[in-house]
Parts: C-alpha cells; sequence; structure tokens
C-alpha cells in the first residue's frame, strides 16, 4: 500500500478545493480582512468575479493552510499551479496589475512559502 504525502495532498486539496469554485482560476489575491475583498484572476489575467461571501471563503482557505508563516495584514497572492505564496507588489510596483507585466507580479523575492513544505 503506498504512503500518502501529506503535503502533497494538502497542495492537492487546497489547489482542487479553489478549482471547484472557480476552475479557471489560477491566482488568489487576498487582501487584507480588514478590505474584506479577494480577488481570483483566470490566465490571461483577467480578474473572476464571485459573490463575496464565496471570494471571503477562498481566502479563509488559504489563510487556514498557510496559517502563520505569513503576516496576513498585508496583501499575498497564491498561485495555483505551483501552490506558491507570494507578497503582492505595491500598487506602485511591476504586477500589482496583474497583466502589467505579464507574470502576476510573482518575482522570487516575494515568495514566502511553497505549500509542499519547501521554505522560500
Amino acid at each position: 500500500m503506498p504512503q500518502n504525502d501529506p503535503k502533497a495532498s494538502a497542495c492537492n486539496s487546497l489547489g482542487g478545493a479553489i478549482g471547484e469554485i472557480s476552475p479557471s482560476a489560477i491566482l488568489v489575491r487576498i487582501f487584507p480582512a480588514r478590505r474584506g475583498t479577494t480577488h481570483l484572476f483566470e490566465p490571461d489575467f483577467h480578474r473572476t468575479f464571485l459573490d463575496r461571501k464565496v471570494e471571503a471563503g477562498v481566502a479563509r482557505l488559504v489563510r487556514r493552510t498557510f496559517g502563520n508563516v505569513a503576516d496576513w495584514r498585508l496583501a499575498h497572492d497564491f498561485y495555483l499551479p505551483t501552490g506558491e505564496l507570494y507578497l503582492t507588489p505595491d500598487p506602485t510596483q511591476k504586477g500589482y496589475i496583474p497583466e502589467d507585466d505579464q507574470s502576476f507580479g510573482l518575482a522570487p523575492a516575494r515568495r514566502i512559502a511553497i505549500l509542499d513544505g519547501a521554505g522560500a
């Protein structure tokens, strides 16, 4: 009987849960709780519009999965294909508007954590 890898399972379950909510989403931008918004983006950099309660549920999933690894008083981006959590660029930096640099602002210097447990 093959052993289950709990870290890989966490990555698959988080990505799967978000995929069930928004199958085309590849990036989740989680703003601080006081702002009360979460944005999901598709590969073509367009935002997916969902009910605010659904967006809040996605944000809770990501926050719960990454726990205390991130300072949730700041905005973060979760990139589904790689399971990586990034600090969102400041509004004046490239990548804050996802399509401005065609990379969602996913610079290695902003990476906080990788869901499989490998640190940044």
